[in-house]
């Protein structure tokens, strides 16, 4: 046989072969009857080889080998192979309508996350297992994670595979890092942040890292392995995380201003207090509870000259640091710089003869349970190109069973667009899923479960049974990583407006427009509600604006009923979630940034920005925004890590309002010495 078979087309015959195989095959019948190996004597050590290399593939995807046990001088030869359809296929599972819709759900929560495409994967093997050929995530209330975190994917493949990591790490407050070493136990998504519980190595103790903080590539110690504890639940972890010491500010705004803070739950608004020695006409000292000092200082150094932090001494610090550090690289004059090269997506895994195998045997049984599919949809739902089709149906059509004869072979054929397959029985049924995909989706399904949705409880304990029976001893990493959807204080907001939705009644709302620090009383309709990461997000059509628009569940201040709605939608209300929460308007304008490739890489996906290989390991971001008066507080948010570079008035009314601020915490660092200045 010719040996000029590219490597997933022989896995995809060695795989037909052995499935459809009663008593076995053995090595030498393999060689030389399987297309993709060499019928050749003389090339045995090849074969051998290129047949051990397989074996580890296929295991890695959770097909087995099995081999017949003999005894004789000629045991080599009398061993023979299959793959038992057992232990190929998904096993049984029975859902209804209602338990795959969140199936579908949860899948779509990892949309265009590094889990995204196990996730649907899986949903599309348990689609076809169960008969379902349609599974729509049509629901009115859908979240999305990202995993945009630089440090996310080396710690997912080391957490799956216990290996212990390396990384630079930066602890809260300070500039300075350290290299930890640490055995990681689980990850966790709060707040919007991801979270590393790990053992620390050194520490000999537990501990749990902000992925933010990371500085350096991780780096996994593949050659060596802990042994998992039993007993972790990251679910622990994250209901501790926020409930550390609490630490009280004073903080001085001018009066009318600072609605964020003044409505806060954990804000109360106090008069000017003389004995703090500092006073000022028009101005207010509020008094604020928080626990994470550096999230504090990222929401005050937003608020430029109009927020003085008189104490603690060290959130002043740690504000006046973000405003100088920001001033300072926005003046930064870097040059000609020549935005012609474009980043693929940073951290995109390049697809290799592993992932094409695992495409191609999804592919099959899909195929199989919606003929007549069209071909745009097939590319669509395995995310492929037309190239990329062209090629995998070529590959189809010339595997199959040995002997490679009509009928042995599959046959692809499309009609006017239309795609069916015939001779396709030996991988009609999908195969088991993998550690990557059950997971994904269980751990989507036990973070749905935190959402206010009584009508969800009997499906979603249904869904999670048999999902949890499926992943079988690979469960035990859902229980490892966690999502923390909604908080406490958003509960209540978001189960009022899911009722509104499901009534169709209006909203009276007092919104807060944080870039405007202003107030503004509205009636909304209210549509779907949707979460990106844990920060909720109503779309309703504003009865004020005229159109469908966005909010912040966390910034509606004030909620009652607002009668009937009116508003009648189109078939499709428009824009739906996905890795940006921008919602692009007409009149966008279209910015420059430049940043590092770590913070480029975690901005790209909120803002839809396109990126720029700049040199020198220097990111370009190309951005539309509706309102250019959120870069200002954004950059002062990151400290420095990026700047606005263009157009030039933008740039410079960024600049100006970062030096402004920077300037307001120098004066009143010499005003109060109690309070030190960082000085510029």
């Amino acid at each position: 046989m010719s040996t000029k078979i590219d490597a997933t087309e022989r896995l995809l015959n060695l795989v037909i072969a052995l499935l459809g195989t009663r008593r076995g095959y053995s090595k030498s019948h393999i060689r030389d009857t399987i297309n993709g190996y060499s019928g050749d004597a003389q090339d045995q050590v090849s074969f051998e080889r290129m047949f051990e290399r397989d074996k580890k593939t296929l295991l890695e995807l959770g097909i087995p080998l099995r081999q017949s046990e003999v005894s004789g001088d000629d045991a080599q030869e009398q061993v023979l192979y299959r793959i038992r359809p057992e232990d190929y296929g998904v096993p049984e599972i029975r859902l209804d309508e209602s338990a795959m819709t969140l199936l579908a759900i949860a899948a779509n929560l990892w949309a265009g996350a590094s889990l995204g495409a196990p996730a649907q994967s899986a949903l599309r093997k348990i689609a076809a297992r169960t008969g379902t050929g349609c599974y729509e995530d049509d629901t009115t209330s859908q979240s999305r994670i990202r995993t945009a975190e630089p440090a996310f994917e080396p710690l997912w493949s080391a957490l799956r595979n216990h290996q212990p990591v390396t990384f630079e790490y930066r602890k809260s407050a300070t500039s300075a890092t350290t290299s930890r070493t640490v055995e990681p136990l689980g990850l966790g998504n709060k707040y919007g942040q991801w979270y590393l519980a790990a053992f620390d190595v050194d520490k000999q103790a537990e501990r749990n890292f902000r992925l933010s903080r990371i500085t350096s590539e991780v780096r996994v110690h593949d050659k060596d392995r802990f042994e998992r504890r039993e007993d972790f639940r990251i679910a622990n972890v994250l209901t501790r995380l926020g409930t550390g010491e609490e630490h009280s500010a004073r903080i001085a705004v001018p009066s009318g201003s600072a609605h964020w803070l003044r409505t806060d739950a954990v804000a109360a608004h106090r008069p000017t207090i003389p004995e703090l020695g500092w006073q000022r006409d028009g101005w207010d000292v509020l008094s604020a509870s928080y626990r994470d000092a550096e999230l504090m200082a990222d929401e005050v150094a937003t608020m430029g000259t109009q927020a003085l932090v008189v104490d603690p001494p060290e959130l002043y610090d740690a504000v006046a640091d973000r405003l100088h550090r920001g001033a300072r690289a926005a003046t930064t004059q870097p040059g000609p710089l020549a935005w012609t090269k474009t980043l693929p997506v940073l951290g995109a895994r390049k697809a290799d003869t592993r992932d094409r195998l695992v495409r191609l045997l999804s592919m099959v049984p899909y195929l199989v349970t919606n003929p007549g599919v069209e071909e745009a949809e097939v590319m669509a739902e395995f995310g492929i190109t037309a190239k990329q089709w062209e090629k995998d149906r070529d590959t189809l059509s010339v595997t199959g069973l040995p002997g490679y004869l009509h009928g042995d072979l599959m046959d692809v054929t499309t009609e006017s667009g239309q795609v069916f397959i015939r001779d396709a029985e030996t991988l009609a049924s999908p195969l088991r899923l993998t550690q990557e995909e059950a997971c994904s989706v269980l751990i989507g399904l036990q973070a749905l479960a935190s959402i206010p949705a009584p009508e969800r409880k009997l499906p979603l304990a249904q869904a999670i049974k048999s999902l949890a029976t499926v992943a079988g001893k690979d469960a035990w990493l859902a229980d490892a990583v966690g999502l923390h959807l909604v908080s406490g204080t958003e509960m209540e907001n978001v189960a009022a407006l899911q009722r509104a939705i499901q009534h169709g009644r209006a909203c009276a709302i007092t919104y807060l427009v944080r870039h405007r620090d202003e107030l503004s009383e509205r009636t909304v309709e209210p549509l779907r509600l949707f979460s990106v990461d844990t920060t909720w997000y109503l779309r309703a059509w504003c009865r004020k604006a005229g159109e469908l628009r966005s909010f912040r569940v966390d910034r509606i201040k004030d909620m009652h009923d607002g009668g009937p709605q009116e508003y009648v939608p189109s078939e499709s209300v428009g824009w739906l979630p996905g890795t940006s929460i921008y919602d692009p308007g007409s009149g966008d304008v279209q910015v420059q940034l430049i940043a590092d490739s770590t913070t480029a890489r975690r901005l790209a996906p909120a803002y839809n920005a396109k990126l720029f290989d700049l040199g020198d390991g220097v990111v370009g971001l190309r951005l539309l925004v509706g309102d250019t008066s959120i870069l200002a507080p954004l950059m002062a948010r990151l400290g420095g890590h990026a700047y606005v570079a263009g157009p030039e008035p933008v740039r410079q009314q960024v600049t100006a309002w970062l030096e402004e601020s920077a300037a307001s915490y120098d004066a009143y660092g010499e005003n109060v010495p109690a309070t030190p200045s960082l000085g510029g």
